[in-house]
């Protein structure tokens, strides 16, 4: 069975395990994280599940496992939280720190190894992480604006009445606040009015904020969006989702990664689309790079 590392056991790593094994994914699930005793706590309650899924397992493990270092699939959740007031961006230095150490206690790893980046800054730590772990930009990738993608089309089927699996339209950019609606690719774009849109989007890229001031994290959307990206890889389903890739040259843009439609298989990244954007929207896709090159 292919190994998927997760490391780091919070809300966000359990909520990813969980929705992993409730898709019946077959996978062996290592959850890795500095509290032991949590983490162990957090496996048992999992194990719990396994009886609904016939082709999951989950183990606690650590750093020195052999199986942790030769897993198939790292998902990166360990960082420091967002609080409430705090951007994504606020994030940067703690988290880049936190990076580099998981990397020193994995050591090196596999060359097929797939590394998911699912800590805030995203886009960030997605652009630093192949170099951090020494694998093909290919391999390293984040969850990108899948999940922002996921909080539109909902508020779509919402407002037209129809089956989310029948919406379509990205939310493309930064993971963060110079994201935007890509409203050329949504199908039903023609029948929102320009206020209606406005107030979407605002809804879309605040979402979070709202959900951190009330609750204190995001976990149910971002586990079950990481569980559809851990699922297209083990399947080699070459379906295509919105997510932070490193670009080298595609819409204008090179050496930072954010959020764009990358078709998704067994090594990884096997294609990253390049959708004929209108001036507009490439404008902003190309602003948000600008914002995020300056991080960098």
């Amino acid at each position: 069975m292919k190994k998927v590392a997760i490391i780091g056991t919070g809300n966000v790593g359990a909520h990813i395990a969980s929705a992993s094994i409730n898709k019946n994914l077959a996978a062996e699930f290592l959850l890795v994280d500095q509290n032991q005793e949590f983490e162990k706590a957090q496996v048992l309650d999992l194990c719990d599940s396994l009886l609904f899924s016939h082709n999951s397992r989950v183990y606690s493990a650590d750093y020195t496992d052999e199986k942790v270092k030769n897993a198939d699939i790292f998902v990166i959740t360990a960082g420091a939280n967002q609080k409430p007031g705090e951007t994504r961006l606020d994030l940067v230095d703690k988290n880049v720190a936190i990076l580099k150490a998981i990397k020193k206690s994995l050591g090196t790893l596999k060359k097929s190894a797939i590394v998911i980046l699912v800590t805030n800054p995203v886009d960030i730590l997605t652009a630093l992480a192949a170099e951090i772990f020494g694998l093909p930009s290919s391999q390293v990738f984040g969850s990108g604006t899948l999940l922002d993608t996921a909080r539109l089309r909902w508020r779509l089927a919402r407002k037209f009445d129809k089956n989310i699996a029948n919406v379509h339209g990205y939310v493309l950019g930064e993971h963060g606040d110079s994201e935007f609606v890509a409203w050329s690719t949504v199908g039903c774009a023609e029948q929102i009015s320009p206020k209606s849109r406005e107030k979407i989007a605002k809804n879309v890229r605040e979402e979070a904020y709202r959900i951190i001031e009330g609750k204190g994290a995001t976990y149910f959307g971002i586990g079950a969006a990481v569980a559809e990206i851990i699922s297209c890889i083990l399947n080699n389903s070459e379906k295509v989702l919105p997510l932070s890739v490193f670009l080298k040259g595609e819409y204008g843009i090179s050496d930072v990664a954010l959020g764009v439609p990358a078709k998704l298989g067994e090594t990884g990244i096997m294609e990253i689309l390049e959708l004929n954007l209108p001036k507009e929207e490439l404008e902003k896709l190309q602003n948000s790079a600008k914002k995020l090159e300056e991080f960098l």
